[in-house]
């Protein structure tokens, strides 16, 4: 077990303890992001549409309220490590960044958290989703909290410190990334792993591309394995645009002309998701105001009113 203590920095609440909400608020914050860090560097994704997080999420997340820290406010806490959380684990091969066994999920979640809230537009620690849950953390300094400091349960990797200004970065970052898209590529079918159907897809350039089989069996990449492809599936992309992996949804045998085709790594075809890009100012002639008073067709109002007669 590695031991974490989390200080709220500039906490001045009345009595002794701390609010019931914000220790909810914390500790979701922290159970989520963990949860979310470990299925992305184990998994390629830190999470999927419907259902729950898989059972072996939740084990290497668990973690237990050691007590509250003395003199600054904050709360003492501990986490297992990935090895023993997850030993069967760490007898296969790693498609993704390699994963020191004895680090934690709460490990993993600082290093992808220093790197979103650093601005690195470019980084493997996070994906959309991540970074969303990581922008919880505002609810923290809901409570007159300045700064939440985690620091780590091993003494050679550094604390990370979050900030308002920290998570308006996180923030700018999930804005800035391209809309998710459509995809079909070809490549060589390089590497597998089972246990959560994730693959690597060789481009005839020689650049990798990580794909992970968003439904179905894993047997189903089986036949593959070293052999060309042809993937469908939705592209996810980095903040800079870079591609940051494939949800593939369908493979298939592919051959020379496919690669000739298809095997160039997708560039976003969209801008961002940020909804203010779909906002436009409206003036007395635009928007709503330019068709109200209008009608489109040249019928008397007796003609409407037989023909909403006919179709009562």
């Amino acid at each position: 077990m590695l031991h974490y203590t989390l200080l709220l920095n500039g906490f001045q609440g009345p009595g002794e303890g701390l609010p019931g909400a914000l220790l909810r608020d914390l500790l979701h914050a922290v159970d989520r992001g963990a949860k979310g860090a470990v299925r992305l560097r184990l998994e390629g994704r830190s999470s999927a549409k419907g259902g729950f997080p898989p059972a072996w999420v939740t084990e290497a997340a668990a973690f237990r309220m050691a007590g509250f820290h003395r003199g600054t406010p904050g709360v003492e806490l501990r986490f297992p490590t990935l090895l023993e959380a997850l030993p069967q684990r760490f007898t296969q091969a790693d498609l993704f960044p390699p994963v020191d066994p004895g680090d934690s999920a709460l490990s993993l979640m600082g290093r992808s958290l220093g790197e979103a809230l650093s601005g690195n537009e470019d980084s493997d620690a996070y994906d959309p989703p991540l970074l969303r849950t990581f922008e919880e953390f505002r609810e923290v300094f809901r409570h007159g909290v300045e700064s939440v400091e985690i620091r780590n349960g091993r003494p050679d990797r550094p604390s990370v410190t979050v900030t308002p200004e920290g998570i308006r970065t996180v923030k700018r970052l999930h804005r800035q990334i391209p809309r998710s898209q459509r995809v079909r590529i070809a490549g060589k079918v390089d590497a597998i792993r089972h246990s959560d159907r994730a693959f690597t897809l060789v481009m005839q350039s020689g650049q990798q591309i990580r794909g992970v089989l968003a439904e179905g069996e894993p047997e189903v990449l089986a036949p593959y394995f070293g052999q060309v492809a042809v993937v469908n599936g939705i592209a996810q992309f980095r903040p800079s645009g870079s591609l940051l992996r494939i949800d593939a949804d369908l493979l298939q045998p592919g051959g020379e002309q496919d690669l000739a085709l298809w095997s160039e790594s997708p560039r976003p075809v969209f801008g961002t998701a940020d909804p203010r890009e779909l906002r436009r100012p409206q003036g007395p002639r635009s928007g709503i105001n330019a068709i109200i008073g209008a009608w489109p067709g040249d019928e008397t109002d007796e003609e409407i009113f037989e023909l909403l007669e006919e179709m009562s």
